[in-house]
């Protein structure tokens, strides 16, 4: 009888509790701390932004009291309350204005958007902003790996993956028996090939060209909210946000920083 009792007890204090103006004021506190977290730090990662709502509502939600009353009032409050701060802090014009702020910055300057990128000029462009990184350490030339895919005839692939530093350098420096894998790389170009156009060249009368379809820049996935300075990054950037066409116009092996030229 006293177990009953208080189980009883227990049930109407939790639902008077929940039909108080108290639960309210927890998920304004709750989603207030969110805000000003969020505010401050938001921008770095939209999946952090993302985790971070889902986190805040969920601590700010009651815990193991579902067997005694419907959480649904409580998920209605939720989404009211954030829904008006939403609109109250402006967040989707944030999201939405830094987004174009980051594609801009890639894309525009120096006519780099463009219908189709050289892979040699790319390349020349990469070769010239680490000359002086290559006097330094005496680099005659940036290792750069291409590899076709193991794509069917119909959906050919190539990749390219390239590093300022040589191979026989990077051994040397590290006392190194074994060679740096493809992915080791600090900068790949993955290209979904498209088809051959005719250069009238006879000793090379046709070049690739195709659609790079993943990037990794200084070892790291290629993302809107990345910061890329040199010439050649905005390069790889337009091809990658840009949809541009990769033109496959040089051999790798034929590029060196001059040094010893």
């Amino acid at each position: 009888m006293s177990e009953q009792t208080l189980q009883a007890l227990l049930a109407e204090r939790v639902t008077a509790y929940a039909q108080s103006d108290r639960p309210r004021e927890l998920i304004d506190e709750g989603i207030e701390k969110l805000f000003k977290e969020v505010v401050s730090d938001t921008f770095r990662s939209y999946g952090d932004f993302g985790g971070a709502i889902k986190d805040a509502v969920k601590a700010a939600l009651p815990a193991n009291v579902t067997d005694m009353f419907e959480l649904q009032r409580y998920n209605a409050l939720v989404a009211n309350a954030l829904s008006q701060r939403w609109e109250q802090a402006a967040m989707g014009s944030l999201i939405l204005e830094r987004a174009e702020k980051s594609i801009a910055d890639v894309l525009t300057g120096e006519g780099l958007l463009t219908g189709e990128v050289s892979l040699k000029k790319l390349l020349d462009e990469f070769v010239e902003h680490h000359k002086e990184s290559a006097a330094e350490g005496r680099w005659e030339r940036p290792e750069i790996r291409v590899e076709e895919g193991d794509g069917s005839h119909s959906h050919k692939t190539m990749h390219i993956y390239f590093d300022p530093e040589p191979e026989d350098s990077y051994r040397s420096s590290h006392y190194s028996s074994s060679s740096r894998s493809n992915y080791s790389l600090k900068h790949a170009l993955h290209i979904s090939i498209k088809g051959e156009r005719e250069t009238g060249d006879r000793w090379k009368p046709t070049l690739a060209f195709g659609e790079v379809y993943s990037a990794k820049l200084d070892d790291k996935k290629i993302a809107i909210d990345m910061q890329v300075y040199s010439k050649w990054e905005r390069m790889l950037a337009s091809l990658y946000f840009g949809n541009a066409i990769l033109v496959m116009d040089c051999d790798p092996d034929d590029l060196s920083y001059g040094l010893y030229d």
